[in-house]
């Protein structure tokens, strides 16, 4: 009797560790920009937490255009805004044209975990590459491959940001990552970037944005901008070497100063009209 009871403990406690997996797997979700948990869909609810960038949420529905239904890592159920610049939630209907296999990771091997029969749909939440799709298919997150389904990918929405918005998340990232050329966060675990990688966190991973990966080619974009004229927000690039060519920028964000990634002070903030950088400034480039 005592080892049927053990062995029903011991089942109980697999079945839950296994349900525990499977909802973890369901959070696909990223915050990227800090965003109040609400109880109800209104701004006149009460807010039970902010939900800090980073955070993976489950969207169980986008219930209008202006709330997101979710669920949090605790199991706590409430709504946030459904404003583009806070998450990565950009789910889109997709037809499957004939069957195809429903797999946990984006490879075909020993991963399958259902089957997807034509003219069923799925709510594609990323295009992961040309050959999968990563879709919530009838409440379960998984992959399928691309090429079964008829769909047309929404046009991405023209990033928003204000300045404001741009400096208070370069900031965030005062003193962090090591400097390190050719290097970048988000391929580092977090440890190192260079000039141009950080320009790409803020404006790319965390505001939308489509900049280039290098200085040089970054200086290209947008619209020029004379010193005398920089408003915060704005891209300012310098020539470090002496030898013509841009190697280095940062951003612009008021008051002469500038923050940026850089070996003398891993993200710091400089005078852009004094001293070394006043020296090697080259031109800066708004692109907001």
């Amino acid at each position: 009797m005592k080892k049927v009871v053990l062995l029903g403990i011991a089942l109980s406690v697999s079945a839950s560790v296994f349900a525990g997996q499977a909802l973890a797997a369901s959070y696909e979700t990223e915050v990227k920009y800090g965003v109040n948990f609400r109880l109800q869909p209104s701004t006149d609810s009460s807010v039970l937490r902010l939900i800090r960038k980073g955070e993976d949420i489950h969207v169980i529905e986008q219930i209008n255009d202006y709330w997101l239904k979710i669920e949090d890592r605790s199991g706590k159920v409430g709504y946030i805004s459904a404003k583009e610049k806070y998450t990565d939630y950009n789910p889109y209907v997709a037809t499957a044209k004939r069957g195809v296999n429903f797999r946990s990771q984006p490879k075909v091997t020993d991963n399958k975990i259902g089957f997807i029969s034509k003219g069923d749909t799925v709510e594609v939440i990323e295009e992961v590459n040309s050959y999968w799709l990563k879709v919530n298919y009838n409440g379960n997150i998984g992959y399928t491959s691309t090429s079964y389904f008829d769909y047309d990918a929404p046009a991405k929405p023209k990033p928003d940001a204000t300045a404001s918005e741009i400096i208070a998340t370069a900031k965030s990232y005062l003193g962090d990552f090591d400097y390190k050329f050719g290097a970048e966060p988000w391929t580092t675990d977090n440890k190192y970037s260079d000039c141009s990688a950080f320009v790409q966190l803020v404006f790319n991973k965390d505001h939308g944005y489509d900049l280039p990966r290098t200085s040089i080619k970054q200086s290209k974009e947008g619209t020029y901008v004379a010193k005398s004229n920089l408003k915060p927000g704005d891209l300012v690039f310098f020539d470090t070497n002496g030898d013509g060519t841009i190697n280095h920028d940062g951003i612009y964000i008021g008051n002469g100063e500038f923050i940026h990634s850089a070996p003398s002070n891993d993200v710091g903030i400089n005078n852009l009209n004094s001293g070394y950088w006043e020296d090697h400034y080259v031109t800066a480039r708004s692109v907001l």
